[in-house]
């Protein structure tokens, strides 16, 4: 009798822990549903959203739907890899946003789609700027070829009230980051792309779902490259910003409004009082990107005449170098030549009599590879300039931070323009003097911060403001950046005045995306989106598995992934089997 009822409470005991155990996951999870929390063991929170893309998914007011591409049995490993990457960041975002974001992914190769179905999704995925990569991989002496869509389609929907009805709006994203140092499938350049997910998806997302948007404005008045020839530039500022255009006229206070100011090329004198307006708006907070060349010379001119005079642009012409100076930044009137550079057309003769076209490399355009030491200039492609100047700090203001941010190459030829400097294109004739190249990385474009001395401190101000206890000796925290060409920004105009993408040199017929992506981190970084700006600058350790290891100890290491866990398994069963059986066997 006492062996039965002590039975029965054993079992009582048993079921009631059991209970209790079912009670506590049940209340987990209906816990975890509300509340969420994820522990990253990772050193470089490779699994951790920042704190701004955790903010505008929780600020969505429309509904996100994204299709991804990126799927496939046919996929190669590091695709795999890097659409589980996707999926997992898609996932926490779904968190974050609630029921507002939801996704998908579509294998556009599948046979379940018809090849008509196919050509016309091919199609409008390309008018969205969305091209396939061709994957070649190596299996065992054999060469397979992988037509891959490492890229997205955002779906934005909300509801117009003043329309009174749904609005839908759509852009595609290209997930594959598309860096010149790097093939576009190497290791590499996947682990780039898949620590730029998080950036890459969100920046998307804000883009598409901002309704006010902040403005800034192109100056005007002093023979700034007007509005046909920086429209590219400006369609795609467009999607952050609105844009303004106008003159200054020495009216106190007009750039207030502004979130940031672009003087892009100018090329005639600027009035004092433009001076002051400008210099009083950084003052009070005020951003500026400068491109300005420091020498005065056409590409126009030398193509007309087959030479053209480089003339010094800064203190003669423009006479913003006090401007400039007091910031702590110089402009140099000299001519960078760089063995890399690009390639500029001429129509020649052959030895046959015939005349064509010939490509020649023109030391007078240098291509800027970035040191990816900064968020504005990390993981950009080449920077095609024209007929740059080298740019130096000046002073030593404390409070002011300067950063390099663009840089010629090793090989670098300073020619200083003190008098007329003839630019002929008999000089792509002749080879060039090596130890003429003798200089290295010479800064052409600089990032000011700080808090920056007013240019007009100490002088009379009566004939510029009124009320002079607006005037600021010192402006509140801001920052600037000053690149030592104005062409960076320039766009292709057709003789029918089409324009050509911002990217495409006419010269060369190649497309540097460098430009833009440059500029548009730049202006990025002007406005405060720092919390934009800080997803590109997140980095992932690449640690990646020697393959000849690999290769040669597959079989062991099959071994152990797959029937090693299964062997401990088994014996701690046995253990504990044989622990049981002994403790119950002496009771």
């Amino acid at each position: 009798m006492v062996i039965i009822l002590g039975t029965k409470k054993l079992k009582y005991k048993q079921f009631k822990n059991l209970g209790l155990i079912l009670l506590f996951i049940i209340a987990l999870n209906l816990f975890s549903a509300f509340f969420f929390k994820r522990i990253d063991l990772t050193a470089e929170k490779r699994y951790t959203l920042t704190d701004y893309t955790k903010e505008q998914l929780k600020n969505v007011n429309g509904q996100i739907f994204i299709t991804v591409f990126l799927d496939g049995k046919d996929l190669p490993l590091l695709f795999k890899k890097f659409k589980n990457s996707t999926k997992e960041i898609l996932d926490v975002f779904k968190i974050y946003a609630r029921q507002n974001l939801n996704y998908e992914f579509i294998d556009l190769t599948s046979d379940k789609f018809s090849d008509k179905e196919k050509e016309l999704r091919f199609e409008e995925l390309y008018y969205m700027g969305i091209v396939p990569v061709e994957d070649t991989e190596l299996k065992q002496g054999q060469e397979t070829k992988t037509l891959i869509f490492p890229a997205a389609v955002i779906t934005y929907s909300y509801y117009d009230i003043q329309a009174d009805s749904m609005v839908s709006r759509s852009v595609g994203l290209n997930l594959l980051n598309n860096d010149p140092n790097f093939e576009q499938s190497s290791p590499e350049n996947i682990n780039n792309s898949v620590q730029n997910l998080e950036y890459a998806f969100i920046n998307e997302i804000v883009k598409i779902s901002k309704n006010k948007k902040p403005q800034i404005a192109f100056v005007e008045g002093h023979g700034e490259l007007s509005e046909i020839y920086v429209a590219e530039i400006q369609n795609i500022l467009s999607e952050y910003y609105k844009i303004m255009r106008g003159k200054i006229n020495g009216i106190y206070g007009i750039l207030d409004e502004f979130e940031a100011i672009v003087i892009a090329k100018p090329t005639k004198e600027f009035s004092k009082e433009d001076k002051f307006v400008i210099d009083q708006y950084i003052m009070n907070g005020g951003k500026v990107l400068w491109l300005v060349d420091g020498v005065d010379i056409s590409m126009d001119s030398v193509y007309s005449y087959e030479r053209a005079f480089a003339m010094p642009a800064l203190p003669q012409v423009l006479k913003i170098d006090d401007l400039l100076f007091t910031y702590g930044i110089r402009i140099n009137t000299d001519l960078l030549q760089d063995a890399y550079s690009s390639t500029i057309m001429l129509k020649g003769t052959s030895i046959t009599g015939e005349v064509r076209n010939h490509w020649y490399q023109w030391y007078y355009f240098p291509l800027l590879v970035t040191l990816n030491n900064h968020v504005i200039n990390r993981y950009i492609d080449l920077v095609r300039t024209e007929f740059i100047s080298s740019i130096d700090t000046v002073g030593n203001n404390s409070d002011v931070k300067r950063t390099v941010l663009l840089t010629t190459t090793n090989l670098t030829r300073k020619i200083g323009i003190n008098i007329p400097w003839q630019v002929d294109f008999k000089e792509i004739n002749e080879a060039p003097q090596q130890n003429l190249f003798n200089q290295a990385d010479l800064p052409v474009a600089y990032l000011l911060e700080g808090e920056f001395p007013s240019a007009f401190k100490g002088r009379i101000i009566d004939n510029y403001l009124q009320n002079k206890s607006l005037f600021k000796e010192k402006s509140e925290p801001t920052k600037m950046i000053v690149v030592s060409d104005g062409d960076i920004i320039k766009n292709v105009v057709k003789s029918d005045n089409q324009t050509m993408p911002m990217s495409f040199d006419k010269y060369s017929l190649y497309n540097y995306y460098g430009n833009q992506q440059f500029l548009l981190n730049a202006i990025n970084y002007l406005c405060d989106d720092e919390g934009l700006m800080m997803l590109r600058s997140r980095e992932f350790k690449l640690r990646l598995l020697d393959k000849s290891v690999v290769e040669n100890q597959k079989t062991l290491w099959q071994f152990l992934n797959l029937l090693l866990p299964i062997i401990v398994i088994i014996l701690i069963g046995f253990v504990m089997f044989f622990i049981r059986k002994n403790k119950y066997s002496k009771k």
